[in-house]
């Protein structure tokens, strides 16, 4: 990624990334008239002049994708109880949206229920997968009750011979 020099309020700073750059001038630290400099550039030049720094005025706000915080969250609490699948597809979802809205690709203003459908699909992940194991358990102590008390009752009375 290009580094960058630049002069703002006649102090020197760099080198800076691109990045950091645009937040400045998105910020207003950076005006169009402070000057800038990258390797490959002949002279000092006005900020204005690098493409994609500042943002025209009275453009549109890149586009973003909406949130589906609503929906996630409403599938972690449904995965909380009645149904298992629920909290899974509600953790991938959470944690693939909060990526996009990290990188800036998301409205970020879902972030909190996102988390807290993501939250409630861990939950619902591990309790679903406690009572499985439990019940599994439980299934085994039945039939191993069973098996014993089929095998004291044989061996106590002998086989069972008809009439």
């Amino acid at each position: 990624m290009k580094q960058w020099h630049c002069a703002v309020a006649g102090q020197r700073y760099g080198p800076v990334s691109e990045d950091e750059l645009r937040d400045w001038a998105r910020t207003g630290r950076l005006k169009l008239t402070d000057q800038v400099w990258s390797e490959g550039m002949s002279a000092w030049a006005p900020a204005s002049t690098v493409p994609g720094l500042f943002v025209a005025a009275g453009s549109p706000p890149p586009m973003l994708k909406p949130h589906r915080g609503g929906g996630i969250l409403a599938l972690g609490i449904v995965g909380i109880m009645p149904c298992f699948i629920c909290g899974i597809i509600a953790w991938i979802m959470a944690k693939n949206d909060l990526a996009e809205m990290a990188a800036g690709q998301m409205d970020p203003a879902g972030r909190g229920m996102t988390n807290a459908g993501k939250i409630c699909g861990i939950v619902g992940v591990c309790f679903w997968s406690a009572y499985i194991l439990l019940w599994g358990a439980y299934m085994c102590v039945i039939l191993i009750f069973v098996a014993f008390a089929a095998t004291a009752a044989t061996a106590t009375t002998g086989p069972f011979v008809g009439p």
